[in-house]
């Protein structure tokens, strides 16, 4: 796993809560820490707005295009594919607001940061900031630069409120899309979408 991935994975260990900024977010980045997420009490996701206007077209087109190309042989996949059951638990983290989605829509958002609050006080609260999203890529495939701050944690977290607090939620609008494409196509296909279709250059090339 990538320093992203494994940090995340391994302060799900030791935090209950993550308060995640990022500039584009895709939901094959949690399909791929499932059954590590789930042992948070609370995941906070503030993205930029230019996600939330593209990614239901995005999603729509996409999906399309992808359902074409699938041949006989997504069968078999289905069945090796280890994130199916992924879907279902996300889902449900949404609808009961385990998970909460946010967009800041005043101003330009690239912000990436991972503030991981610890359930013990004297651990406390770390973060990781720099240039990975919360994305399959962002967490795996990239080349990525991150620091790990400790000191300046209190500052980043009041920054974090401040645009959360200013920030649309959107957790309904990401619930609806998701939930109408798992009824309609297999969660294996809306993973895959979600992990091709999600990337910047990918959003852009379909705008």
């Amino acid at each position: 796993a990538s320093h992203v991935a494994r940090y995340l994975r391994e302060w799900t260990e030791i935090a209950h809560t993550f308060d995640i900024a990022t500039g584009y977010f895709e939901i094959g980045a949690l399909l791929t820490l499932d059954s590590y997420w789930q042992k948070l009490d609370k995941i906070r996701i503030l993205m930029g707005d230019e996600v939330s206007k593209r990614t239901q077209r995005a999603f729509e087109e996409g999906l399309a295009k992808l359902s074409q190309q699938l041949d006989t042989s997504i069968e078999d996949a289905k069945e090796a594919d280890d994130f199916l059951s992924g879907v279902p638990a996300i889902v449900d983290a949404v609808k009961t607001g385990k998970i909460e989605a946010r967009v800041y829509r005043k101003n330009k958002f690239h912000a990436k940061a991972y503030i991981t609050h610890a359930k013990l006080a004297v651990i406390g609260s770390t973060a990781l900031v720099g240039s990975s999203n919360f994305t399959f890529p962002g967490l795996y495939q990239n080349v990525e630069l991150n620091i790990q701050i400790r000191r300046e944690v209190e500052v980043l977290q009041e920054w974090y409120e401040r645009h959360w607090n200013a920030a649309e939620d959107v957790s309904a609008a990401i619930l609806k899309v998701i939930e109408r494409h798992t009824r309609e196509y297999s969660p294996f296909d809306v993973y895959l979408s979600l992990i091709h279709i999600s990337e910047p250059t990918r959003l852009r090339r379909i705008s």
